[in-house]
C-alpha cells in the first residue's frame, strides 16, 4: 500500500533539482504534481467505478503494472514536453490505494470498519512519508530521476503480490460501464452526507497538496537553501497521522464523523496558522506542517468511513466521488499555485491555503 501510494507524491520534494535540471522557473515546476493530479483525477472518474463492474484483483495487478511503465517512462523522458505526459501517466495509474479500500471493506464487519480502514490509511501516510523523504535522498545521492526507476521495479514485485496473495473479488451483479457512470450522478444526488464530505474534502486536500508543494520552493529558496535530501526529510512530520491513523478509525467507530472531522478541520487551520507566521522558523514550521497533516488526514478516515458505509453495493463508485473530488481540488489548487507563486510567494500560499480550510469547516457534517 505504501509503495504504491508514494508514486504520486515523490515530485513534491524534487521540485527544486527538476527545475535546475530542466532550466524552469519555479512557477513552472509546480506544473509536474499539478499534471499528476489531473492525471490521477481523471483515473478517479473514468477508471475507478470500474472496480464495481470487473474482478477487482485483476484491475490491481493491471494498476500495478501500468504504474511501472509510467515510471520508467519519467526515466527516460528526455525533455520537459515529453516528460509532464509521463507524469500525467503516474496519475493515470496511480488507482491501487483507491482500489484497496472497497476490496477490504466488503470483507470487514461494520463494527470495525472505521477501525481496519484507518489500519489502511496509515499504510497510505506511510507512502506519503515514503515519497517525500526517500525522494529527497535518492535525488541527492543519485539524481532525481532515480527514484522512478527504482519504483518501476517495486511495482513489478507488488503486482506479482497482489496476484499470488489476495483472493479473487467479482461484484455480484455487475452492470455495463455506461450504467455505472449514469449511477455516478444517481449516487451523488442521492447522498448528502456523500456530497458534504466530498467538497470538505476536496477544499482540505486542496489547502494540503498547495501547501506541500510551496514548501519545497521556500525551502530551497533564501535564507534556506536547502537540498533535496533536507527538504525531504520534512515528510518525517507524517509520522504523527501514521501514529494516529489507527486511533482515529476507533474514534470514529465510537463517536461517529462529526467530531473528528471537525477537529480536522481545526487542527489543519492551526497548522496553517502557523506557517503563516513562523516562516522564518525551521520547528515552527515543522509544528506547523505536522498539524495541518494530522488534521487533514484525520478528516480523511473520518470521511472514507462515512462514503463507504452509504451503499455496500457501490462501494467503489462512492470511493470513485471523494477520491476524484480531493484530488481534483489539489489539482485546481496546484495549478493555481503555478501561475501565482511569483506573486504569492509563502505567505500569500498560506492565506489562500487557510481560505480553503475555513470554507470546509462551514460546510454541515452529518453522521
Amino acid at each position: 500500500m505504501g509503495v504504491s501510494v508514494a508514486n504520486p507524491f515523490y515530485s513534491q520534494s524534487l521540485l527544486p533539482p527538476i527545475a535546475a535540471a530542466l532550466g524552469l522557473t519555479a512557477g513552472t515546476a509546480v506544473l509536474v504534481p499539478a499534471v499528476t493530479q489531473w492525471g490521477l483525477s481523471a483515473s478517479l472518474l473514468l477508471l475507478l467505478p470500474l472496480g464495481d463492474r470487473l474482478e477487482r484483483r485483476r484491475l490491481l495487478v493491471g494498476a500495478s503494472l501500468g504504474m511501472a511503465v509510467a515510471c520508467l517512462a519519467i526515466v527516460i523522458a528526455p525533455d520537459f514536453a515529453q516528460l509532464l505526459p509521463a507524469f500525467f501517466l503516474v496519475g493515470l495509474f496511480a488507482l491501487v490505494p483507491y482500489l484497496l479500500p472497497p476490496f477490504v471493506a466488503q470483507l470487514t464487519p461494520e463494527s470495525q470498519r472505521g477501525q481496519v480502514l484507518g489500519t489502511l490509511l496509515s499504510g497510505q501516510f506511510s507512502g506519503l512519508l515514503l515519497a517525500r523523504t526517500f525522494s529527497g535522498v535518492l535525488a541527492e545521492l543519485a539524481g532525481w530521476k532515480t527514484i522512478y526507476a527504482v519504483s518501476a521495479v517495486l511495482m513489478v514485485a507488488v503486482a506479482a503480490l497482489f496476484r499470488t496473495r489476495l483472493p479473487r473479488q467479482r461484484p455480484a451483479s455487475p452492470p455495463g460501464y455506461l450504467a455505472l457512470q449514469r449511477s455516478q450522478l444517481q449516487l451523488w444526488l442521492r447522498y448528502p452526507a456523500l456530497r458534504q464530505a466530498c467538497l470538505r474534502q476536496a477544499l482540505l486536500f486542496g489547502a494540503f497538496m498547495a501547501t506541500w508543494s510551496a514548501l519545497a520552493l521556500h525551502l530551497a529558496a533564501p535564507p534556506w537553501r536547502l537540498g533535496p535530501a533536507a527538504i525531504g526529510c520534512f515528510g518525517l512530520v507524517g509520522l504523527v497521522s501514521i501514529s494516529a491513523a489507527r486511533p482515529i478509525g476507533r474514534l470514529v467507530d465510537r463517536h461517529g464523523t462529526k467530531r473528528i472531522v471537525r477537529a480536522g478541520c481545526v487542527f489543519a487551520l492551526v497548522g496553517l496558522l502557523l506557517l503563516a507566521f513562523g516562516a522564518s522558523s525551521l520547528p515552527v514550521l515543522v509544528i506547523g506542517m505536522a498539524c495541518l497533516d494530522l488534521g487533514v488526514q484525520g478528516a480523511y478516515v473520518a470521511h472514507q468511513t462515512t462514503v463507504l458505509s452509504l451503499d455496500a453495493s457501490a462501494r467503489t463508485r462512492l470511493g470513485t466521488w471523494l477520491f476524484f473530488t480531493a484530488y481534483l481540488g489539489a489539482a485546481l489548487c496546484s495549478q493555481l499555485v503555478a501561475h501565482a507563486w511569483a506573486s504569492w510567494q509563502w505567505h500569500g500560499n498560506a492565506v489562500f491555503a487557510a481560505s480553503l480550510v475555513l470554507l470546509a469547516l462551514l460546510i454541515p457534517t452529518s453522521d
